[in-house]
C-alpha cells in the first residue's frame, strides 16, 4: 500500500544528475506518516532491500565526459520508539548480495509524526491524485492509475491519523459524470490498536451510483486510520474513483503541517571504478538496524562529476540549473543543482578557508553545522528562499557568527564516508540591519565594493564597456558623495557621451541601454548642473517617442528597441519601464514628458488592477500577469510613479504585492541581479518601511557571498543570464542598494541639487 501526504511529495527528475528517489517496498508494518512526507519504519529484523537502476548518463553528460559517481543515502527522522539505533547503508551486488560499500549512522530522539496523512493502492499522475479526495472540492478526483501502465484492483483510499481520533463514520462521494472507478462492491475497515477491523461492506445499488453515502458506526470510535476498498467498479474496469473520502464526527480537515527537515542522514557512495565495470548498472541497496525502531526516508540517488566543471551548466536565464553557487565566505565555488542533496565544488580559491581546509574541486558537500543538506530547491520564491543549498549555507555562516564561533564545520563526502572539515571563519561579526549607517559589517562590505568599483574603472572611463554596469557604477558613487569619487564618474559621462552621440548607437537593446545613460545623465546633472547633457536626455526622449507601434490592444507600446513589437504585437513592458524612470528623472531637470502620455493605456491594461480582482503587480503585458516575474518592472513603475506624483493606487498596490512575495526578486525580467537591485530601489523609494526589513532578510545571502577585502562573489539568479556580467555587474549594484537608505540620489529620496559643486 502507498502512502502519501497531505503536501505533495518532491519527484525528482533524471537528468544526468539527479536520479529518481527509489522507495523502500512498503506495506502497513513499515509506513509511518511523517509531516509532509513519508517515512518507512526500519526494524533490527528484517532490514530493508530495494533494487536501484543507474540510467545512462544525458547527451550533455556524455558531451562532457570523465567519470562520474553516484551517491545514495536514505534520512534518518528518528526512532518510532524510545531509544537509540545504529542505521547502516550498503550497496551490494544483486546476484550475489554482497556488499561492496556501506555506511553506519546513529540517531536517538523520536521521530514526529503527522496529524493526518492520506493513502491509496496507486493514483493517476495530475488530475487523479490522491490528495484531491481530501480538498474539499467535488469537482477534483482521486483516480487509480491509467497512464502509463494501468494498476489493477481492488483499490484503496485512505486516511492515517497521527494519534487516534473519536469518528463517528466516513462519508464517500463519487466523481461526477463518469462511473468509471466508482464503487459497485466495496469495504470499509478502521485501524484501532494496530489491528484492521471491517466497519462495513456492501454493493451500491443500481441508479446510486452517482450519490455519496455515509457508513456510520454504533458510536463514536478511537481510530487510527480508515479506509475505504473498492473491490469493483460500476463500469467494471478494474479502476478506483473518489470525488471525497471524507471522516465524520471531527472538524474536518485538520490543520496541514508543513514538511520537516531530517536532522539525521546515512550516505555512501558508489563509487565510478564500479559504475564503469558495471554493465546493467543495477544493485541492491540495503538498510540494516541495530536498536530501535527507526523511522527512514527513501533512498536517494544523485550522480556527481569526479571534477566537475562550468560545461554541466543548464540553461540560466529562466531555467533551473545546474548553475553556480559562490561562497566567498567560504573560498568556493560550487555546482547548484536543483532537486540534489549534495552540493559539488567547482573550484576552490587559493589562500581561502576552503584551501586552508584541503577541501578540492570534486569534493561533495553533504552537511553543514551537523544538518544534512536538504533537497536543494531552485525553483524561483519561497522555495529557493527556505530550502536552496545557497540560503542553507548562508544562514549557517550567519548562525555561527551570531555565536560568536569562528569556524563552520561542513560534512564532505571523502573515500565513500561522510567527514567533517572545519572552515576558518574570516569575519567576527554578523550583520544586524544591512544599513551601513548602524551596522559595521554593512559598512564594511560597502566599503569593499566601492573599492572594487574604483578598482575595476577602465581607462575610457567605463565600466566592462557596458553602458548598465558603467551606470550602476556611476550611481554607487555618486551615491556616496565622496568628493574623491566625482572625477571617476565624470570619466563615465564623458565615455557614455562619446559612446553614444544619437540615440541610434544604443543598439539592439536601444530602449534599455538608452533609458540607463537617460537615468545616468539626469542624476549627474541634478549633482552638478553640468547642462552637456541635457540635450542627450531630449534626444533620447524623442527617439523613444518617435519609436512606438501600435500594439495587439490597439495602444502604442514599445519593443526593445524602434525595430517593431515582439510577441505578435503584444510587446513587453520592462524596457518601457526602465524609459518611464529616465523621464521622470529627467523631468527634474526641465525636460518635459511625453512617454508617460504615450504608455499609459498600455501599462494600465498589463496592471493587474486589485479593483478587478487583480493581485497588484505590473504584469509582462496585457496577456500575461503574472506573479513570478513581476519584481523589477513593478518597481520600476512604482519608481516612477513616486517620482512624477501621481498613480499613487499603482504604486501602492504594486509595492504592497512586492513586499508580500520579496522572495521571488532574483526572478526578474531584468534580468538577474539589476533587476533585483530596482525592485529594492522601488521600495527604498515608494514604501520605505518595508525596504530595511526585506533587505535585512537576505543579509544570509550577502554572507554568504561576501569575501573580506574583495566584495560579493556570483552565484547565478533565476532569470539571471551571465552574459550580462557576473561579478562585475553585482559589485556595481549592491553598493547602491547599501547606500539607499541615506537619501542622497533623487532615485532613492534626495531633495538636493548641485551639491557636487
Amino acid at each position: 500500500m502507498r502512502y502519501l501526504y497531505v503536501l505533495s511529495v518532491i519527484t525528482l527528475f533524471s537528468h544526468g544528475h539527479v536520479l529518481p528517489s527509489v522507495d523502500w517496498p512498503t506495506d502497513d508494518r513499515v509506513t509511518w506518516p511523517l509531516p509532509g512526507s513519508v517515512g518507512f519504519q526500519l526494524t533490527q529484523d528484517p532490514p530493508l532491500n530495494t533494487a536501484i537502476a543507474i540510467p545512462e548518463l544525458g547527451d550533455k553528460e556524455k558531451e562532457v565526459g570523465g567519470e562520474w559517481r553516484v551517491v545514495v543515502s536514505t534520512d534518518l527522522y528518528g526512532t518510532s520508539t524510545s531509544g537509540r539505533s545504529e542505521v547502516t547503508l550498503e550497496a551490494a551486488d544483486p546476484a550475489t548480495g554482497e556488499a561492496f560499500a556501506s555506511a553506519t549512522a546513529s540517531i536517538g530522539q523520536p521521530a514526529p509524526r503527522a496529524s493526518w496523512a492520506f493513502f491509496c493502492s496507486s493514483e493517476n499522475p495530475g488530475d487523479g491524485k490522491a490528495l484531491n479526495a481530501f480538498d474539499g472540492n467535488p469537482k477534483t478526483i482521486w483516480h487509480s492509475r491509467y497512464n502509463d501502465g494501468k494498476v489493477q484492483g481492488p483499490h484503496s483510499i485512505g486516511i492515517e491519523f497521527g494519534k487516534p481520533q473519536l469518528l463517528s463514520g466516513i462519508r464517500y462521494t463519487p466523481r461526477e459524470g463518469f462511473g468509471n472507478g466508482n464503487a459497485r462492491d466495496y469495504r470499509i475497515e478502521y485501524r484501532s490498536k494496530g489491528q484492521w477491523v471491517e466497519a462495513s461492506s456492501g454493493t451500491v445499488a443500481k441508479g446510486r451510483e452517482s450519490t455519496p453515502f455515509e457508513m456510520t458506526f454504533a458510536e463514536k470510535t478511537a481510530v487510527e486510520a480508515i479506509r475505504m476498498t473498492i473491490l469493483s467498479d460500476i463500469t467494471g474496469g478494474g479502476f478506483g474513483a473518489c470525488a471525497e473520502l471524507t471522516p465524520l464526527g471531527i472538524t474536518w480537515p485538520l490543520p496541514l503541517e508543513k514538511p520537516i527537515l531530517a536532522r539525521h542522514r546515512v550516505t555512501l557512495e558508489i563509487p565510478a571504478a564500479i559504475l564503469s565495470k558495471s554493465t546493467n548498472k543495477r544493485f541492491l541497496i540495503r538498510a540494516i538496524n541495530k536498536g530501535a525502531d527507526t523511522v527512514v526516508g527513501a533512498v536517494d540517488l544523485a550522480r556527481i562529476h569526479l571534477a566537475p566543471s562550468r560545461k554541466l551548466f543548464g540553461r540560466s536565464n529562466g531555467g533551473l540549473g545546474p548553475d553556480e553557487l559562490g561562497a566567498g565566505l567560504l573560498g568556493f565555488d560550487a555546482l547548484t543543482e536543483h532537486q540534489q542533496k549534495v552540493l559539488s565544488i567547482l573550484q576552490v580559491r587559493e589562500g581561502s578557508p576552503a584551501a586552508a581546509a584541503g577541501l578540492i574541486a570534486g569534493d561533495a558537500i553533504l552537511s553543514v553545522s551537523g544538518i544534512p543538506l536538504a533537497t536543494n530547491n531552485l525553483n524561483p520564491g519561497w522555495e529557493w528562499f527556505t530550502h536552496s543549498h545557497e540560503a542553507m549555507l548562508g544562514r549557517a555562516t550567519e548562525a555561527a557568527l551570531r555565536d560568536h564561533q569562528s569556524q563552520l564545520v561542513i560534512g564532505v563526502l571523502r573515500h565513500g564516508k561522510e567527514t567533517a572539515i572545519t572552515l576558518d571563519l574570516p569575519r567576527k561579526r554578523p550583520f544586524t540591519t544591512m544599513d551601513p549607517r548602524n551596522d559595521p559589517e554593512a559598512a564594511s562590505l560597502l566599503a569593499d565594493q566601492l573599492q572594487f568599483i574604483k578598482n575595476s574603472q577602465r581607462e575610457n572611463g567605463s565600466w566592462s564597456d557596458d553602458i548598465i554596469r558603467t551606470c550602476w557604477a556611476s550611481l554607487s558613487l555618486m551615491a556616496s558623495r565622496d568628493a574623491v569619487c566625482k572625477a571617476n564618474v565624470a570619466r563615465a559621462i564623458e565615455w557614455t557621451m562619446n559612446k553614444y552621440p544619437q540615440p541610434e548607437k544604443y543598439g539592439n537593446l536601444g530602449f534599455w541601454s538608452g533609458a540607463y545613460a537617460g537615468i545616468l545623465y539626469s542624476e549627474w546633472f541634478l549633482a552638478t548642473g553640468d547642462e552637456r547633457v541635457l540635450p542627450y536626455l531630449d534626444a533620447l526622449r524623442d527617439w523613444a517617442f518617435h519609436g512606438k507601434h501600435p500594439s495587439a490592444w490597439g495602444v502604442p507600446a514599445l519593443g526593445h528597441g524602434t525595430d517593431g513589437l515582439p510577441y505578435g504585437e503584444k510587446a513587453l513592458v520592462a524596457p518601457a519601464c526602465h524609459l518611464l524612470v529616465f523621464e521622470s528623472l529627467a523631468m527634474r531637470c526641465g525636460m518635459k514628458s511625453k512617454l508617460w502620455e504615450m504608455l499609459m493605456p498600455y501599462m494600465e491594461m498589463a496592471w493587474s488592477d486589485p479593483k478587478e480582482g487583480g493581485h497588484g503587480a505590473l504584469g509582462y503585458n496585457r496577456s500575461y500577469k503574472d506573479t513570478e516575474e513581476f519584481w523589477s518592472r513593478s518597481g520600476l513603475f512604482a519608481m516612477a510613479c513616486q517620482l512624477r506624483g501621481e498613480r499613487a493606487d499603482m504604486r501602492d498596490a504594486m509595492t504592497a504585492f512586492m513586499e508580500k512575495n520579496h522572495a521571488w526578486l532574483r526572478n526578474t525580467h531584468a534580468y538577474g541581479e539589476p533587476g533585483a537591485g530596482w525592485g529594492l530601489l522601488a521600495l527604498n523609494l515608494a514604501r520605505p518601511q518595508a525596504f530595511p526589513q526585506v533587505l535585512s532578510q537576505y543579509a544570509w545571502s550577502f554572507s554568504l557571498a561576501w569575501q573580506p577585502g574583495y566584495g560579493l562573489h556570483f552565484t547565478t539568479p533565476h532569470m539571471g543570464a551571465p552574459y550580462m556580467g557576473e561579478e562585475d555587474l553585482i559589485n556595481v549594484v549592491y553598493p547602491l542598494i547599501l547606500q539607499a537608505s541615506k537619501k542622497s540620489l533623487t532615485l532613492t529620496g534626495a531633495k538636493d541639487r548641485n551639491w557636487w559643486n
